[in-house]
């Protein structure tokens, strides 16, 4: 076991550990209550320790702790409450060092007392270190996001917009007038008025759609052209102005997929509910609502060959408040399997934490806070043993490929021989590009087949044969391996 006090020679450490209480603790023990005024040092001895903080939200972790790390020492030396709960993942044997024994020995030898104080300090400075670095690594990371802020003036060729699109644009503009004047004066039935909304809009994004092939080098022109005309319109949709509003990055991806899933149009004024129907209906909102049903599929395949008592270890990455993997424990015969859930959103994982409680099934599900992109940038301390199956449904979304590889030797690592990886990706030729771009503004990185296949050819799992499935819809690819 490695020391969490670096300048501890071996006698000294022999006579702290001589000196302390060893205690026993049971899986889902509280070791350390968050708020507390601590009158310890802890050292763990053996097993695997979580950290939640009640900021964050109850039932999932914001980082673990090994063998022979230390805690307690902060609010030990400030005499400040604790910032933290420590909770026992396993089976744990804590070494524990009360402040009168600490005292004690440390006043016994000035040489010993100097080396303990010299341990605390280099801890704390690592900690400041890495918690630097990491801001920096995620403020550099986040600004390549921050370059697209809504440009909407200057760009070249907006004065030459193709008259077939103008016409276009107007035409729209006049039929949804028309069809929101005969609602208001009871003239139209609801399904003709749909019929009409459902037509309209589609031509309109379809002939944004052709230009853009056509004219290429005035894309940016093209778009905030059809934005600027729909915009008025289009945001009468609940879920428009919803998908608008909120950036489309990970840690709100699951948030709007729930919102489709819930099937319940809304909007404004009289066309409202038409648009917000319409929109619904394109194939990526589509794919996104049904997108979990590739993952429920392949984790009840792998559990019907898992020979072990233990219940099969999955792990989803960026999994939001993981629908796909609650609603698999809502069957009258769940998959016997424990999922990790791992996010940055402590809403979304708070969300799931509270739902798996009141269902009784938290026992079989472990939420973890933490940021892909750090996990990408190799910082983070996130400690999972091997798992049979781990995957991502977004996660390709939102990053580089430098960053897809370093995520996907690091899965690679935390497979077990024969497990599987499964991640998805928005199809280069997803058919509603240009709309997800130019009008909700979300900014997704595309990969074809080809692109996919050459980052797993890059990663650790080089050589290894790789399937990979687009949806009904043509909106996402889901690329599957097993480890072998």
């Amino acid at each position: 076991m490695n020391s969490g006090l670096k300048y501890l020679t071996s006698d000294d450490y022999s006579l702290l550990i001589d000196k302390a209480e060893v205690v026993i603790y049971d899986k889902d023990d509280v070791i350390l209550q968050e708020g507390c005024a601590c009158q310890s040092i802890y050292i763990l001895k053996q097993g695997l320790l979580k950290v939640e903080r009640a900021t964050s939200g109850m039932g999932f972790a914001i980082a673990f702790l090994q063998p022979g790390e230390i805690f307690g020492e902060m609010s030990f030396l400030g005499e400040v409450a604790t910032s933290a709960q420590i909770i026992a993942e396993t089976e744990v044997e804590v070494f524990i060092i009360t402040k009168t024994v600490l005292d004690s020995l440390l006043k016994s030898s000035t040489e010993l007392s100097n080396r303990f104080y010299q341990s605390l300090a280099y801890n704390l400075s690592n900690r400041l270190r890495a918690t630097s670095s990491l801001v920096s690594c995620l403020m550099k990371r986040f600004g390549c996001d921050l370059d697209y802020e809504s440009k909407r003036t200057g760009y070249q060729g907006h004065d030459n917009i193709p008259p077939e699109l103008i016409g276009e644009v107007e035409l729209f503009k006049q039929n949804l007038l028309e069809v929101e004047r005969n609602l208001r004066l009871k003239k139209i039935e609801e399904e003709s008025a749909q019929e009409v909304v459902n037509r309209v809009c589609k031509m309109v994004i379809n002939a944004m759609r052709e230009q853009i092939i056509d004219n290429s080098e005035q894309e940016n022109a093209i778009g905030t052209y059809l934005f600027r005309e729909t915009f008025p319109f289009l945001m009468l949709s609940s879920f428009v102005d919803l998908a608008f509003r909120k950036s489309r990055s990970y840690h709100n991806d699951s948030y709007i997929t729930e919102v489709l899933s819930q099937n319940e149009p809304e909007g404004d004024g009289h066309l409202g509910i038409y648009i917000d129907r319409w929109i619904r209906s394109i194939p990526t909102c589509l794919a996104l609502k049904n997108r979990g049903s590739i993952i429920a599929k392949t984790v009840k395949e792998l559990s019907t060959h898992w020979a072990h008592k233990h219940p099969m270890p999955v792990t989803s990455i960026a999994s939001g408040s993981a629908n796909e993997i609650l609603d698999l424990y809502l069957h009258a015969n769940p998959p016997h399997v424990h999922v990790t859930c791992i996010d940055t959103n402590h809403q979304r994982l708070a969300y799931a934490a509270n739902l798996s409680r009141k269902l009784e099934f938290d026992d079989h599900i472990t939420f973890i806070q933490d940021n892909i992109f750090l996990l990408a940038q190799g910082s983070s301390n996130i400690s999972i043993p091997p798992q049979q199956m781990i995957y991502s449904l977004t996660m390709g979304n939102y990053l580089k490929d430098q960053e897809f590889v370093v995520i996907l030797d690091w899965i690679y690592d935390h497979l077990l021989p024969e497990g599987t990886v499964i991640l998805g990706n928005f199809n280069t030729y997803n058919p509603d590009r240009p709309l997800l771009k130019h009008i909700l503004e979300w900014n997704f990185t595309y990969r074809s087949i080809e692109q996919l296949e050459d980052l797993f050819a890059s990663s650790k799992f080089s050589g290894l044969p790789i399937k990979i499935e687009a949806d009904e819809f043509g909106v996402e690819l889901f690329v599957i391996c097993n480890k072998c």
